[in-house]
């Protein structure tokens, strides 16, 4: 958005660029109660998994903290091989938060990817891509990912990981369903909990 300094209003700036890009977004489950419990405990620690997240985990994957949503974040990245090592590494570290902590207290992460064209500003990432990879994060357990078609048509060969076929799964304010699947580190159990 640009200043229009005569009428005091901010026009849309027409410098956005679209581009393809790999979206992850991620989600604290059951946040509400978290926070409840302990409140200061909780930010704390979901700050330091920000954190963590942002200079250790996304520089080595190529990926961006596009912006955090108080209990989810929305990350990108050039390819879907880079986000899913990405989503790994973020679920690991959420198991290694939770090491010494009453279950109760344990951070749970459900997360979507999708790959597509999005509109990019610099501040923010909008398109058809963003949402889905919302609503395919929606699909997603507790400590769980899930991918869409595209972006599995990208991992197969390139990925040593678990992947699990969820068929054509209806998402909210889509028409037509879309096909999910769910990845996890190669092993008897694709979930990390």
């Amino acid at each position: 958005m640009a200043h229009d300094g005569r009428s005091g209003t901010r026009k849309q700036s027409l410098s956005f660029e679209r581009a393809g890009r790999a979206v992850l977004m991620v989600d604290l489950v059951e946040s509400v109660r978290l926070i409840e419990q302990d409140e200061a405990g909780a930010v704390s620690r979901w700050l330091d998994l920000v954190h963590h997240i942002d200079d250790g985990i996304l520089p080595k994957c190529n990926g961006r903290l596009v912006k955090s949503l108080g209990d989810g974040l929305l990350l990108d990245f050039d390819t879907v091989r880079q986000a899913s090592t990405a989503a790994f590494d973020i679920q690991r570290a959420c198991t290694d938060q939770n090491k010494n902590k009453p279950g109760n207290q344990h951070f749970l992460l459900r997360m979507g990817i999708e790959i597509s064209d999005v509109f990019d500003d610099e501040r923010d990432i909008y398109g058809h891509g963003v949402n889905l990879a919302a609503r395919l994060m929606k699909l997603a357990g507790p400590g769980e990912i899930v991918i869409s078609a595209n972006a599995q048509d990208q991992l197969v060969s390139s990925l040593d990981a678990d992947i699990e076929d969820l068929g054509e799964c209806y998402v909210k304010n889509v028409k037509n369903p879309i096909r999910a699947y769910r990845i996890g580190p190669a092993g008897p159990d694709p979930v990390i909990r």
